[in-house]
């Protein structure tokens, strides 16, 4: 069953397209299940302070409604979830998740894209070159994020784009790895980073996924309506991770973690 439990909506500032564009086009690619998940607001605990990259906290339950009076409308057609991406936080987690719960959503998927609080002046973006006591970082709060029991899967676990010693890299992606596989948590194949060429998908990480055993799903990180029609960039993804002997998870497989 072809399906997507990563789709962001023009909330965030960085994505465009109307919510029921982004449902049309789910459904001429065949998709059955599509997942709305949008980058979560945070309730940052520094006055007058807030990132640019996801929808604030007025426009919440407008989003949710939009969803859910989708899924309504579209219902004989294609099984519509609502959902979160969002960074673990440790100051902002608890007004996040009570937020969440409030809104009745369906699922989260973490995407940790900086560390700390995002506000603290030792904040640092993922994607950016960083070195071996980052990826520490990183990967502590990774996982101290996913003991949560609140999310999904991981998406993009291969962002963080590291420039220190490989033998570090090796030991802290595979403990990141072997606590998604110990608490049963996907990883995601990012399709919007492959497009863009970007460090992810990492062929080192998916190496050590596999020998790791973790299980993957592919997201396709959709910012415009359009890029629910790749769908043969979705295969070309399937194929890599058959060849790597990485299982693909059915929507079906997947446990759809209610926060």
């Amino acid at each position: 069953m072809l399906y997507n439990l990563h789709t962001h909506t023009f909330r965030c500032n960085h994505a465009t397209g109307e919510d029921k564009a982004y449902v049309e086009y789910a459904i001429q690619s065949g998709v059955k299940v599509l997942g709305f998940s949008d980058h979560c607001p945070q309730f940052f605990k520094k006055p007058n302070y807030y990132s640019h990259f996801r929808m604030r906290p007025i426009f919440v339950e407008k989003y949710a409604q939009s969803v859910r009076d989708l899924a309504e409308e579209y219902k004989d057609d294609i099984k519509i979830l609502l959902g979160f991406e969002t960074e673990y936080y440790p100051e902002t987690y608890d007004e996040l998740i009570k937020t969440i719960r409030d809104l009745d959503t369906d699922y989260l998927i973490l995407g940790e894209h900086l560390i700390g609080n995002e506000y603290d002046e030792e904040q640092f973006y993922t994607g950016e070159r960083g070195g071996d006591d980052y990826l520490k970082k990183y990967t502590d709060q990774v996982i101290e994020g996913l003991e949560k029991g609140v999310f999904t899967y991981l998406c993009h676990p291969d962002l963080v784009n590291h420039k220190g010693s490989k033998e570090v890299y090796i030991k802290e992606m595979t403990r990141l790895c072997e606590k998604a596989k110990e608490l049963n948590i996907p990883l995601e194949y990012n399709m919007l980073g492959k497009y863009y060429g970007r460090n992810y998908p990492n062929k080192v990480f998916w190496n050590i996924a596999k020998e790791v055993g973790n299980t993957a799903v592919i997201g396709f990180d959709a910012h415009t309506p359009t890029f629910m029609l790749k769908t043969d960039l979705r295969d070309e993804c399937v194929n890599e991770l058959n060849d790597l002997g990485i299982k693909l998870l059915d929507f079906d497989e997947i446990n759809i973690i209610k926060p």
